[in-house]
């Protein structure tokens, strides 16, 4: 709560560049109407924080949108994923110390959680979860009807380990009308036992610098390729091609993006220079993203000018906005019918 009071009342000192939006129409009405920036609520990790009907309305009260049920321990709700490296296993020590068969997945209160953010209209991000809970919130969010979002999980053919998700768990997502979105840091993203295509894929790539935007975009546009060319699984439609599908078909197939600036997390490294991977040559005009990475915020104009630059199709990207307001109404909507 305090954490949202900050946020809240730092929009309320800065009432000409910022806003809290507590509800998707809020949302539209300020994109139609003024320039500012738009901020809407969520929490990442829902320890403690749901024990009843009653307490998911309190949070969708205070305009929260979605919350990730797991974040980075196993606890009441189920058990969380373990990227490699000691650290991870340090900050979850109880879940490292069991075999992954005796750990378990997630629990008959973390689906029980699921529901009630449901009936409050608040939707469930799946972040963080490790394999077998990742699975049981899929099963149960197919079985009551649910859409999934997972916000910053990544893609396992090419990040092979617990944070990532597979490619059959991607399809399942947007069967159930959720999406994905990837983390845009190029450390986060960086290869980890890639499948054999994509190992051999990386091994032809010229001036490819794992680790920068380089890798950001390596798993954002082969993520992209799965699910386009999965478009008749996730539609359910055999007879049209992925370029006959009409723009709100397209809108459920956005890919979106998240970023983590929480003061912790590396993000992408320079291409350039004495922390990159190529020298700088005289004279350069290379984008800010390729000499310095990605050092806060304010470089993320930089990050899309780059990609489109180099011709990469952003318009799933942009389109997520507009799937994110079209499933928080959904959850609204629908929040009564649980």
């Amino acid at each position: 709560m305090e954490q949202l009071e900050y946020v809240n009342e730092f929009a309320a000192k800065h009432p000409d560049k910022f806003v809290v939006a507590k509800s998707p129409s809020e949302v539209r009405e300020l994109v139609a109407t003024t320039n500012k920036t738009i901020i809407i609520h969520s929490i990442e990790g829902a320890r403690q924080l749901v024990n009843s009907q009653e307490d998911a309305h309190f949070w969708a009260a205070q305009g929260v949108s979605f919350m990730t049920l797991i974040h980075l321990r196993d606890h009441e709700l189920g058990t969380s994923a373990i990227k490699p490296g000691f650290v991870m296993k340090l900050i979850n020590m109880r879940g490292a110390i069991k075999k992954n068969s005796k750990r378990g997945g997630l629990t008959e209160l973390g689906k029980q959680t699921i529901l009630w953010l449901a009936k409050a209209g608040i939707m469930t991000d799946i972040t963080h979860m490790s394999d077998a809970a990742r699975e049981d919130a899929l099963d149960f969010m197919e079985a009551h009807d649910i859409p999934p979002i997972s916000t910053h999980d990544l893609y396992r053919p090419i990040q092979n380990h617990p944070r990532g998700i597979s490619k059959e768990q991607i399809i399942r997502i947007y069967k159930n009308k959720g999406f994905v979105s990837l983390p845009i840091s190029g450390i986060s993203l960086m290869p980890y036992h890639p499948k054999p295509p994509y190992d051999t894929m990386l091994d032809t790539l010229s001036c490819h610098c794992q680790g920068s935007i380089d890798s950001y975009r390596f798993t954002y546009e082969e993520m992209k390729k799965h699910i386009e060319s999965n478009y008749q699984r996730i539609t359910g439609d055999s007879l049209l091609s992925f370029h006959e599908l009409t723009e709100k078909e397209k809108v459920a197939l956005s890919i979106g993006f998240q970023s983590d600036f929480n003061g912790w997390l590396n993000h992408s490294r320079p291409r350039y220079g004495d922390k990159g991977c190529f020298e700088i040559e005289k004279e350069d005009t290379s984008n800010p993203i390729e000499l310095d990475g990605m050092p806060h915020p304010g470089y993320l104009i930089h990050q899309w000018q780059y990609l489109e630059n180099q011709g990469v199709d952003l318009e799933p990207i942009k389109r997520n906005s507009e799937r994110f307001l079209q499933l928080w109404d959904y959850f609204i909507q629908n929040r009564e019918e649980r």
